[in-house]
Formats: C-alpha cells, sequence, structure tokens
C-alpha cells in the first residue's frame, strides 16, 4: 500500500513527506493531532494552490490552541508555519465556530491560507470520542492542580491516543471535516 503524502517546495527542493515522517519530527504523545493536521493538508492543499505550494507562503489557524501540540508540529514540519510567524492559536477566536468543543478548551476549528486563499474546516461531530475527551480533561486537570496522573490512566489515554490517530490516518479527509 502507498502512504499519503504531502508535498511541498522548500526553496527549489521538492519535499514529499508522510504521517511516519511527521511522527519522527512529533514523537508518539499526541499523535491523534498529528494525524489531524495531516488529513488536513492532504485536503486543503489542492484547493489553496494548482501547483506545488512553497514554505512560508502558508498560514495556519488551529481552534485548539497550544494543547495541540500534534497540530502544531505536523505544521511546522510542513509549512514552517511558526518559523514564518504564520501560526495563529487564539482559543477565544474559535469561541463562535463550527466545531467539536475540545477537551483543552476552544474547538476543533481550523484555517489554512496560503497567499491570498484561505479554507475554513471543522472537525466532523463524534470522530473525537467522549471516552478521549474525558481522559484527556483528566490530564488537563492533573497539569493544572500539578498533580501526577496515574500511571494506569496515562495509559489508557495513550491508548486513545493511538486508537483515534489509527482511525483518523485510515479515513478520507472529506469523511473528517467539513468546509465552511
Amino acid at each position: 500500500m502507498t502512504q499519503e503524502k504531502v508535498i511541498v517546495k522548500d526553496k527549489n527542493d521538492i519535499i514529499e513527506i508522510t504521517y511516519d515522517d511527521i511522527l519522527k519530527y512529533h514523537g508518539r504523545e499526541m499523535i491523534g493531532g498529528a494525524a489531524l493536521a495531516f488529513k488536513i493538508m492532504l485536503m486543503t492543499f489542492p484547493r489553496l494552490c494548482n501547483e506545488i505550494p512553497q514554505r512560508g507562503r502558508f498560514s495556519f489557524y488551529s481552534g485548539i490552541g497550544k494543547n495541540g501540540r500534534g497540530i502544531i508540529d505536523a505544521t511546522e514540519m510542513v509549512m514552517r508555519v511558526k518559523t514564518h510567524n504564520n501560526l495563529r492559536l487564539d482559543l477565544a477566536y474559535s469561541d463562535d465556530k463550527l466545531g467539536q468543543v475540545a477537551p483543552g478548551g476552544g474547538r476543533y476549528y481550523f484555517e489554512i491560507g496560503y497567499d491570498d486563499k484561505l479554507v475554513k474546516l471543522y472537525l466532523k461531530e463524534g470522530i473525537i470520542p467522549e471516552e478521549f475527551i474525558a481522559y484527556s480533561k483528566l490530564s488537563h486537570k492533573c497539569k493544572a492542580e500539578n498533580i501526577s496522573m496515574k500511571v494506569e490512566d496515562q495509559e489508557k489515554l495513550l491508548l486513545l491516543r493511538q486508537e483515534l490517530a489509527s482511525i483518523i490516518i485510515k479515513s478520507k479527509p472529506e469523511d473528517l471535516f467539513v468546509i465552511i
């Protein structure tokens, strides 16, 4: 089976990046977010540009803010939005937008731009399981209270993250997102 890949230009070099490549950069902690960002890029690049897009010309907004480290790492690796100061993470901006409420605040709402084009999209309801949300909220609560999460809860959250990432990667982008 051929792996899906996003393709970008970095000056004159053409770079092909798979989800596995993103995990090499990001690690395995928040792989669901990395999978979401990968699918967003697969879905939106053809809508934003008729050729191979150039790093440095993108903008990206994530409605789940700084808690979405997998999304942040994936978009930085592929598009260099953080490097070029074109990454927005303001949770309040997504308050009146569509998309499921995220466990750490904000919504699963995103905007990706390239030059003067912009695509707005949100994650369909039901993609993020309630059990995942509950364990993620527990993790946020433990961090806020500066206490350690129980080992069994950490292991369960990691398993839920892996399961979610697997579901996302096996899905077609149009089965995950609604473009506004």
